[in-house]
């Protein structure tokens, strides 16, 4: 039992290792907050859910693999290298096909337009939402662009 709480904590370091240094990794977790928020106006079916659910694990697990992948290339050598650079742009296309293909997925689940039109209004019509919502948007630009681990290392 100690050996699987330990892996769990590994797993949750990793997870913090990249929101702490990949500002992409962010980014995707501001974007998954405001899906998954956005599901309540949306009233999406069970299997939209489990879509919504899979694309957010998808596009969040291709990110890490992207970030592990830069990782352990840059572990091997610090000089430039065509297989390096391909390594490092593949993992970077396969994050970027997963998140276009969630835009998609999105567009079918939430492109309902008098949603969207209840959703602005019922904002409008409350106050204390729309400031906290402007407050949640103000929060996340300044988590996605606070100074990054590899922003650092980057000066170094």
């Amino acid at each position: 039992m100690k050996k699987l709480v330990k892996s769990f904590g590994f797993a949750f370091r990793g997870i913090f290792l990249c929101l702490k240094n990949e500002r992409n990794m962010r980014i995707h977790f501001c974007a998954a907050f405001y899906v998954i928020a956005l599901m309540r106006f949306f009233e999406p079916t069970a299997g939209e859910c489990a879509a919504i659910f899979i694309v957010i694990g998808l596009v969040i697990s291709a990110e890490a693999f992207n970030t592990a992948i830069e990782a352990a290339v840059d572990l091997v050598t610090d000089k430039q290298h065509k297989l390096a650079g391909l390594a490092k742009d593949a993992a970077a296309g396969a994050v970027l096909i997963t998140a276009v293909s969630a835009v998609g997925a999105a567009f079918a689940v939430f492109g309902d337009v008098k949603k969207i039109k209840y959703t602005v209004h019922w904002f409008a019509d409350r106050p204390a939402a729309l400031i906290l919502l402007i407050i949640s948007v103000i929060a996340w630009t300044a988590f996605i662009f606070a100074p990054c681990g590899n922003d650092k290392k980057k000066n170094k």
